[in-house]
């Protein structure tokens, strides 16, 4: 069988969406990670935007983002691996799935990526794992040689990072861990329906840096190695009925 070409900035969530989804669907695949900034780079090369990541490619076919990959294969897996409901004999549902997974990437997830960014940013061996494995070489050496405050500079003026944004981007995670709790009140298994789809993993790939949760695929420091102030968040979180559902989800269908 030919394996799937994934471009992808190694840290991010729905990067991690995409890989959990390929696993699943027992879709055979080869990754191409890249470090933050350097993955413009290599989608361009690709002839791919700078916002069209995670990038598939299987023969001539080029799909970008999580959308239009879940869009062209989600369909043809087997039905006990299918993660989106039908449309057109489960319309509730489908679009239930849509609308949750799409809050949980783009409200939860910008937050998460905010005040991670910010916090991790301070210590660079706390990110350097998640910049660097497997990556190419020359961008491991060009990171060493002063391209990691490059990258820092860049990756802050583009999110807006400062201590302000931070403390409001906490503010939207906890606020979505609260939404999240709300539906899991009723002991349900899932987010929605009665099985796993997209809007779990979404929720457990947007959420999933902000525990530290182990089965994340962007290589995530270990909670003792962070500063005590992030502790305590990460702490406090993973405390929390969506926090323990995030770690369960990734301990218990996470492959690989």
């Amino acid at each position: 069988m030919v394996h799937a070409t994934l471009v992808t900035l190694l840290p991010s969530a729905d990067v991690d969406l995409a890989r959990w989804m390929l696993q699943l669907w027992q879709m055979p695949y080869r990754e191409r990670p890249h470090a933050p900034v350097f993955h413009i780079l290599a989608l361009r090369w690709h002839g791919a935007g700078r916002r069209d990541s995670p990038l598939l490619i299987q023969g001539g076919e080029k799909l970008a983002g999580v959308d239009r990959i879940a869009a062209r294969f989600d369909a043809s897996a087997p039905s006990g691996l299918r993660l989106l409901p039908d449309p057109d004999t489960d319309a509730a549902l489908h679009s239930d799935v849509m609308a949750l997974q799409n809050d949980l990437r783009w409200t939860l997830g910008m937050g998460t990526v905010t005040w991670a960014y910010y916090h991790f940013l301070q210590d660079r061996a706390l990110v350097w794992p998640s910049f660097t494995t497997g990556v190419p070489v020359w961008e491991t050496a060009a990171l060493s040689l002063g391209g990691y405050g490059a990258v820092r500079r860049r990756l802050t003026e583009a999110l807006g990072l400062d201590r302000k944004s931070a403390a409001k981007a906490l503010d939207t995670v906890r606020a979505g861990f609260d939404r999240v709790e709300a539906r899991l009140a009723d002991g349900r298994p899932f987010l929605c329906g009665d099985r796993l789809t997209l809007a779990d993993l979404a929720l457990a790939t947007s959420g999933g840096p902000m525990v530290l949760a182990p089965g994340y695929g962007g290589h995530l420091p270990a909670v003792e190695r962070c500063p005590s102030d992030m502790q305590t968040v990460i702490r406090d979180l993973r405390d929390r009925p969506a926090g323990r559902f995030i770690l369960d989800l990734y301990a218990t269908w996470r492959r690989g």
